[in-house]
């Protein structure tokens, strides 16, 4: 699979976070100029591989974090307190570059992470990979004495939006119940592949007994929140960028995707009143979004 980043893309999304960061920056200033304090900041980010020629940068990104961010776990629950700045590490399907180049490095630095296994494909890759695997069950279970936190990123890694009830149903409970297992352990959150997720998979997640859900949607985090947005971060990422993606400055792409919906739909039925065509099913647009948001805010976001 073709992940490579897409600079021109990248590049208006740095500008544009760039501007943005600025503008909330200085009215933050402003604020705790008046004496008004202002509300706790958390971002929680993503990784996939961390290959041995990278570790150097994520190094120096691991150093960055904890220059300007205080580290939480991802299953937070205590409240965050004003003018804080705070950040949670993820990393999903379990590479076993990142148990072998990234965990001993926020391990020698406390810094606490969530990893999101698939419970079927334990020692095996996904997507195509070739240059990666994932952990074995033997590699998984000695990663928790290490500050690693375990949570389900399925059982097959599927589109949970191109599945049916009962089959999400399935991959959200299996997975489960699988790495339950091999941890002798609970496991307690979740995290959708792909970004893929629409209203309709929430309750799911709730009734398979997940205290927390991931999305891949660049949204500052709350301890009392079910559903946690995600900013994608790599150890390629230039410092700056990595720097605004930590500072939540990335955070304006929901609202572009949201009108982007909204101009899409708009579209959509201008075409149907045009030439009369059948509307799109909640299905297809349901779809149709979720790609969008796999798209914009997780494979591609900032490249």
């Amino acid at each position: 699979m073709d992940d490579s980043p897409r600079p021109a893309v990248r590049l208006l999304k740095f500008l544009i976070a760039a501007v943005f960061y600025v503008m909330s920056e200085g009215w933050r200033a402003v604020m705790q100029l008046v004496g008004r304090s202002q509300p706790p900041s958390a971002m929680v980010i993503y990784y996939h591989h961390v290959l041995a020629e990278h570790r150097k940068q994520f190094t120096h990104q691991l150093d960055h974090l904890m220059r300007w961010t205080r580290p939480l776990c991802a299953d937070l629950s205590e409240p965050m307190a004003p003018n804080g700045r705070y950040a949670i590490v993820t990393v999903d399907d379990g590479w076993k570059s990142f148990a072998d180049n990234a965990v001993p490095e926020l391990e020698a630095r406390k810094i606490p992470v969530a990893l999101f296994a698939i419970s079927d494909r334990l020692g095996a890759s996904v997507d195509g990979i070739e240059f990666d695997r994932l952990v074995t069950a033997d590699e998984l279970r000695a990663l928790p004495e290490r500050g690693v936190t375990i949570g389900s990123h399925t059982a097959t890694h599927a589109v949970m939006t191109q599945v049916g009830t009962s089959d999400a149903s399935r991959e959200l409970r299996d997975s489960r119940t699988h790495l339950a297992e091999v941890l002798g352990r609970d496991v307690t959150m979740f995290c959708f592949p792909y970004g893929a997720y629409n209203d309709a998979l929430i309750p799911l997640c709730r009734e398979a007994g997940y205290e927390r859900v991931f999305t891949c949607m660049p949204e500052p985090a709350h301890p009392s929140e079910f559903v946690v947005g995600r900013v994608r971060v790599d150890p390629t990422d230039w410092p700056l960028e990595f720097h605004l993606k930590l500072m939540g400055a990335y955070r304006w792409l929901p609202m572009a995707i949201a009108l982007k919906r909204k101009l899409r739909t708009a579209i959509r039925g201008g075409l149907h009143q045009v030439v009369g065509g059948p509307e799109p099913s909640a299905a297809e647009m349901d779809l149709g979004l979720d790609r969008a948001k796999d798209r914009d805010a997780g494979r591609h976001l900032g490249e």
